[in-house]
């Protein structure tokens, strides 16, 4: 899993200091929050300016390899994830720009679909990514299917929740939620 992010008030400093030079209660924080995650967090520095430079900071979770994928169906574990999701929400008001990829959006989706249901299991029936930037094309370096080529993206994820619900969620890569379905299923109207 990766996340790119500018700790509050560290975007002039980025581009100024090496990220062990930079003192910040905030950047302290995030990265107590990522290593919760997972102690072998990577911090890396990229560049997102075009002309000019902007600097953010990459933390690569090599500890999340995937979360769920199509057609998989979580009983267990789901607590675990939850609490994961609720660590990585902990990071958003202590940034000024947070992006995550498909995997951190899918955790945040679960984290939602958690606050009002009571989970006991949870299965991904459908997902999308639409890519709304592509920096590869800027930076020739980066790999174009790597997050920090595509870091601005919507993912839509389609939930069966307790084998009762169809839930469908669209996560901006900046962690806003859009419910776009929210319906039992036996309403859904499928003929059989």
């Amino acid at each position: 899993m990766k996340i790119v992010f500018i700790p509050t008030g560290l975007s002039e400093d980025l581009m100024n200091f090496k990220l062990s030079e930079i003192k910040s209660t905030e950047l302290d924080e995030i990265l107590e929050q990522l290593k919760s995650i997972d102690n072998e967090v990577e911090i890396t520095e990229t560049n997102f300016g075009k002309g000019a430079d902007w600097i953010l900071l990459v933390a690569t979770l090599s500890s999340i390899a995937y979360v769920i994928s199509v057609g998989d169906k979580l009983e267990k574990g789901i607590d675990g994830w939850i609490k994961i999701g609720k660590r990585i929400s902990k990071l958003f008001p202590k940034s000024d720009k947070l992006y995550i990829d498909e995997d951190g959006a899918k955790i945040i989706a679960m984290t939602h679909i958690a606050a009002k249901y009571n989970l006991t299991s949870i299965a991904l029936k459908d997902s999308q990514v639409i890519y709304l930037v592509d920096f590869s094309t800027w930076f020739r370096q980066r790999e174009a299917d790597s997050f920090t080529s595509k870091p601005f993206n919507i993912y839509n994820f389609t939930f069966d929740v307790n084998d009762e619900r169809t839930i469908i969620l669209s996560v901006k890569s900046n962690g806003e939620i859009t419910e776009l379905l929210n319906i039992e299923n036996d309403r859904l109207d499928i003929p059989f």
